[in-house]
């Protein structure tokens, strides 16, 4: 009696776990049919967009060439009546689209591609891609957007009160570029600057130092978009603060490399100090790649002798772009270096060192007394003969 009970128990508990899997793999067939149903109506709906915007978007951008000014006449001053009659003639023969809100469920399609054109186009054409959104009424909906939870599409509105430059939008950008997410942070820190550019400048600069979690390529992408007569002498300052306050070394090494967008005679000095006065590895890599002048070459030369091959390499590739005579010595060694990289760049800077003439490295191929020096050389020179060779065919080819 009770084996009967425990297997018909068994049985039940079967039954019902197969068909709870049953009408979860049905629900789930569902779901994705959703899904994909979705995505077509979604797909639909912005060709549809595209195809409905794309001449008229591109007839607002169009710059016309200014027609010569003709004779001045004595105008007839419409009444209202005219002027509804005149309307009304002009819509009736199709020589007039009245702008009609956009739908709601366009808006997203519409603001991608007119943000598209905005980020593609200069000058005037800006103008009249904002004159245009201000005669749709945009700014109302887009605020809806930028306080919703959709993230592209409150991405797509910061976006586009960037470029609208709306004034009124500032204070609420500001605030989302201080939020934990770090996405919305960073397109909210780029609006900024495109809305008022003196105020982000002087207030909110400081928080590319603070904000170790945005993408080091974008906020570069930001600082190129700038003017760099107005950001190099922040930017410096700011790096030099940022190397007093002793912040963590990545993150230092980060704001280094964005000196890249300023001045040479702004972030030379600096360079030159952190340089001497630095010991860490990243830091050290990262201004390396920003040596112009011979100012720091003493400290270079040491590092030379650094433990971490990635500072060794960086040593050998900026020897070789400052080109003097007296590092020469310095590259041959390094072709003995034990990794196969730093051996690598030596040799590629031997290369192009003024001093060094084919007949001496053809020498030192064949007579260094380390195998992996000569091998290395070697490559190099064959790399370079095969990249001379591409270049001359190429050229007789495209005659």
């Amino acid at each position: 009696m009770v084996f009967a009970i425990a297997s018909n128990l068994s049985i039940t508990l079967a039954w019902w776990t197969g068909t709870l899997f049953t009408i979860v793999s049905v629900l789930c067939i569902i779901y994705m049919f959703g899904l994909r149903k979705w995505s077509d109506i979604v797909r639909h709906r912005r060709e549809a967009v595209n195809e409905k915007w794309e001449a008229p978007l591109y007839q607002i951008t169009v710059v016309e060439e200014p027609k010569p000014k003709k004779e001045p006449q004595q105008a007839y001053k419409l009444t209202a009546a005219d002027k509804k009659d005149v309307l009304q003639t002009y819509i009736e023969q199709g020589r007039f689209d009245p702008v009609e809100p956009l739908p709601k469920e366009e808006l997203p399609h519409f603001l991608f591609i007119w943000n598209y054109l905005h980020e593609s186009l200069r000058g005037i054409s800006k103008d009249r891609l904002n004159g245009l959104a201000h005669d749709l009424h945009l700014e109302g909906r887009t605020y809806r957007m930028l306080r919703g939870r959709n993230l592209k599409n409150r991405i797509l509105a910061i976006n586009t009160f960037g470029n609208l430059r709306e004034r009124q939008a500032y204070e609420e950008i500001r605030k989302l570029a201080y939020t934990q997410d770090p996405i919305i942070s960073l397109w909210a820190w780029r609006a900024l600057f495109r809305i008022d550019f003196d105020e982000t400048l002087d207030k909110h600069f400081s928080m590319m130092a603070a904000r170790t979690d945005w993408s080091p390529t974008f906020v570069a992408k930001i600082l190129l978009e700038l003017d760099r007569d107005l950001i190099s002498e922040p930017l410096v300052r700011l790096v030099g603060e940022s190397f007093e306050r002793k912040i963590e070394e990545r993150q230092m090494a980060r704001l280094i490399s964005y000196l890249t967008v300023a001045h040479i005679a702004a972030f030379s000095p600096l360079i030159d100090r952190i340089l001497n006065e630095s010991s860490q590895n990243e830091v050290l890599i990262a201004c390396l790649r920003l040596v112009k002048s011979d100012e720091s070459l003493g400290r270079v030369r040491e590092l030379i002798e650094s433990e971490r091959w990635e500072v060794r390499l960086q040593v050998v590739q900026t020897l070789g772009r400052l080109g003097h005579d007296e590092d020469v010595a310095l590259l041959i060694e390094a072709l003995n270096d034990l990794d196969w990289w730093v051996r690598y760049r030596a040799a590629s800077a031997l290369l192009i060192m003024p001093s060094v003439t084919e007949e001496q490295i053809a020498d030192l191929a064949e007579n260094l007394p380390n195998e992996f020096a000569r091998d290395i050389l070697r490559q190099v020179i064959a790399e370079n003969r095969l990249l001379c060779f591409n270049q001359t065919s190429s050229s007789i080819l495209s005659k």
